[in-house]
């Protein structure tokens, strides 16, 4: 959809929605009309909340909380199956079950606190369609447990050695245990800029494949990725990027794959998923 085309809709004028797309960081535009009517609001009010001087945005909170959300989620299921593997190590066990528990406390505020701004004016709770209860809920999942199920497909990477960019250290652990069923030799940065090092610092081909974290400290996985792209020796420069980020819309998208990057996965990370990724860039099987 045009900004002219959008302006449109809307009813407002281009240079709103100009302003709008410039001030304020948003996924997907075209979203506006279907968020404001899942938030009961026009998309008129939705998009005024965003061009008012001084005025709060729920739009640009609700975005910017999503990645608080994403992220404790990715870590309670890494740790769950960590512990499902580790089940007989008390040690292990124990601290598995405690970030957990600290992932699912962290996570449950974080979803109070994004009913909270979005339903700031329209005195709802909960969005239709969705369990009101737990009861409810507990039906739901019961259903969808009958009908889910399959076995794994194993996957081999033996002999290769993928270079993981991540800067929290729980989910270095998790990415190591879930690439250990592989096979794959797996070596860490953790961040950007040790990334871009230790590519510089290793022998031509060294790396099979990189999976990039997006938001890091010092040097994010965006810029991580142009720098090696820009390496003088072809093979570094064109070593297959993954990015790995719970930023997953379609802005995010584009901006990691306008950087070089060559594959999108997500966070929570989807194991069989991953490493079919994996598998087209380490064999070259698309």
């Amino acid at each position: 959809m045009t900004q002219a085309a959008l302006a449109d809709r809307l009813g407002v004028t281009d240079k709103a929605v100009s302003k709008w797309e410039r001030d304020v960081s948003y996924p997907d535009i075209t979203l506006i009309p279907r968020l404001a009517d899942l938030l009961g609001v026009t998309a008129n009010d939705l998009l005024g909340e965003s061009v008012n001087d001084g005025q709060p945005s729920r739009l640009l909170k609700i975005f910017e909380m999503s990645h608080d959300i994403r992220t404790p989620l990715h870590m309670i299921l890494g740790c769950v199956d960590l512990a499902e593997r580790n089940k007989h190590d008390e040690a292990k066990l124990g601290r598995y079950l405690e970030s957990i528990r600290i992932s699912g406390e962290y996570l449950l505020r974080s979803i109070d606190e994004l009913m909270r701004v979005t339903y700031r004016d329209s005195g709802e709770t909960l969005v239709r369609g969705y369990p009101s209860n737990v009861h409810e809920l507990g039906e739901y999942l019961g259903e969808r447990a009958g009908k889910t199920g399959s076995e794994r497909i194993p996957y081999d990477f033996s002999g290769k050695r993928v270079l993981v960019a991540e800067d929290i250290r729980l989910n270095r652990e998790i990415a190591g245990e879930i690439l250990g069923q592989t096979g794959v030799l797996v070596e860490f940065a953790e961040n950007g800029a040790v990334c871009v090092q230790m590519v510089e610092e290793a022998p031509a081909g060294y790396y099979d494949l990189i999976l990039m974290d997006i938001m890091m400290p010092d040097m994010d996985g965006i810029e991580a990725t142009r720098r090696i792209r820009q390496m003088t020796d072809p093979a570094k420069a064109s070593t297959p990027i993954v990015a790995m980020s719970a930023n997953v819309y379609d802005k995010d998208r584009s901006a990691a794959l306008d950087a070089g990057m060559n594959a999108f996965a997500e966070k929570p990370i989807f194991i069989d998923r991953l490493f079919e990724t994996m598998k087209q860039y380490l064999y070259g099987e698309f």
